[in-house]
């Protein structure tokens, strides 16, 4: 049987009784896993295990016998999980696996005055519930009574006396994402999530659309937005030519200085600093007829202007022409 890849998580199986060696002392042998393929443990929980002979060859020894599974519940805390003994070597009998022990003297002692009662099994197994290997194995007199502290990966389960079980840390985030104490019970733990479950399958629609409905609406105000901001635009275009067009005509802008003038009036505040120019501006290039009519275009030349023409000795016509240009 190939190693299972899923990642595994740590459980303890229903202890099995110690039965005392003839001479009333530890046993040297004892079993730690029942047959399989199906186990299942004292608070209802079931594992599988087809291949008990490939999970004793993935367990390695020596591992620890501990009191009470102290290495899985003390020892990740800094606390003191001496060993009460240690696997030397695994068997599998008629599909039970056992464990060859190597009591220390301490545990021989509690064994013999029954103390302990119980071996409790310590394995891993993937997240379908097969097991892996066996990691330790535990003296204890209440078997089973730790397997949700162990199993860390599954949803605890409730004590008997107060309806709580210990918390692991996935079980406290999960608590904490609903907003619930650690100390929230398995039932309150299930409202919440049904509370949760049921309001995100029928939302509320005075605070949810469908995607549908919100993307034509977006759709539709962008395309508003689109249509005032060409309607702006025009607009703004227009009111620049006609304040262009009119201070040529009056003659305070020369015609060729139309383009620098229109990029000057592109933004509203510059055409309000070019309506303010305009405003103060005289007529020093001449009246522009800006009429259409067939030999009454052209410009008509002021005194100064004249002037110059008279002096440079050309006809006002052609002066003109140039002013114009």
């Amino acid at each position: 049987m190939p190693t299972p890849t899923a990642t595994p998580a740590t459980a303890t199986c229903s202890g099995l009784p110690l039965a005392l060696a003839a001479d009333g002392q530890a046993p040297e042998w004892v079993q730690l896993m029942p047959a399989g393929p199906a186990i299942e443990g004292r608070d209802g929980r079931a594992w599988t295990m087809a291949d008990p002979v490939a999970v004793a060859r993935r367990s390695g020894v020596p591992f620890a016998f501990d009191w009470e599974h102290g290495q899985d519940l003390l020892a990740p805390t800094g606390q003191p999980a001496p060993a009460a003994g240690w696997a030397a070597a695994l068997a599998v009998r008629g599909g039970q696996i056992w464990a060859q022990v190597e009591w220390t003297e301490k545990a021989r002692a509690a064994i013999a005055a029954r103390e302990y009662r119980f071996v409790s099994p310590a394995f891993r197994h993937t997240a379908a519930g097969e097991v892996v290997d066996i990691v330790g194995a535990g003296l204890v007199n209440r078997p089973n009574f730790d397997m949700t502290a162990l199993a860390r990966a599954l949803t605890p389960s409730p004590s008997p006396a107060s309806g709580r079980g210990e918390t692991g840390e996935p079980m406290k985030e999960l608590l904490k994402a609903l907003g619930l104490a650690e100390t929230a019970t398995e039932a309150e733990a299930l409202t919440a999530l049904n509370a949760l479950r049921t309001s995100t399958a029928q939302p509320s629609l005075e605070k949810f659309v469908p995607r549908a409905d919100y993307e034509v609406a977006v759709n539709r105000a962008n395309a508003a937005d689109a249509t005032l901001a060409a309607q702006a635009k025009a607009g703004h275009e227009a009111k620049v030519a006609a304040a262009i067009d009119g201070a040529v005509k009056a003659g305070k802008i020369a015609p060729a200085s139309r383009d620098f003038y229109l990029a000057t009036c592109a933004t509203a505040d510059g055409l309000a600093s070019f309506e303010k120019f305009v405003a103060g501006a005289p007529s020093v290039f001449g009246v522009l007829d800006l009429r259409d009519e067939p030999g009454k275009g052209g410009v008509a030349l002021n005194a100064e202007q004249k002037a110059v023409a008279r002096s440079l000795g050309l006809p006002e016509a052609e002066f003109a022409k140039f002013v114009a240009a």
